[in-house]
């Protein structure tokens, strides 16, 4: 009995990874295609819902070490920009007219986003892998992060 229990929850682990299983064996990548592919498949398995937000980083590095943690720091940007991030824009139009060359305008746009200090508690890393990549590393890391209620 306790065999069949553990076949159903292994095939069920299997089941929920999904197309993650196919990077098991993998350790290269060869290519802008195939970054691609890892990238799609490695990033879009889970999705945030409204208490969980996950979150993708990656890091390429030739320090194996340096490459996780630009992923690790990567993915909880991406989360603290989730939770508490500001939008700053700023326009500015300026009309100059001469009588030699009439009118002027001249119009500047700028937009930000900014993640001021936010404190990330209690977040899991829950998929941690690198892969060698033209004599370098490349990390993907994906993080949970889960708001209190």
């Amino acid at each position: 009995m306790r065999f069949l229990i553990v076949v159903v929850a292994t095939l069920g682990l299997f089941n929920c990874s999904g197309n993650m299983a196919k990077l098991e064996d993998k350790n290269t990548i060869n290519g802008g295609p195939d970054l691609i592919s890892t990238y799609a498949t490695i990033c879009n398995e889970y999705k945030s819902t409204d208490k969980e937000f996950y979150s993708c980083g990656s890091g390429y590095s030739s320090d194996l070490d340096l490459a996780r943690n630009k992923a690790v720091l990567q993915a909880k940007t991406n989360i603290a920009d989730k939770i508490s991030s500001t939008v700053l824009k700023n326009e500015k139009e300026s009309i100059v007219e001469t009588t030699k060359e009439g009118v002027n305008k001249k119009f500047d746009s700028n937009s930000s986003s900014q993640v001021f200090e936010t404190t990330l508690n209690k977040y899991q890393i829950i998929y941690d892998k690198s892969f060698y990549e033209s004599g370098k590393y490349r990390s993907f890391v994906i993080i949970k992060y889960t708001i209190d209620s």
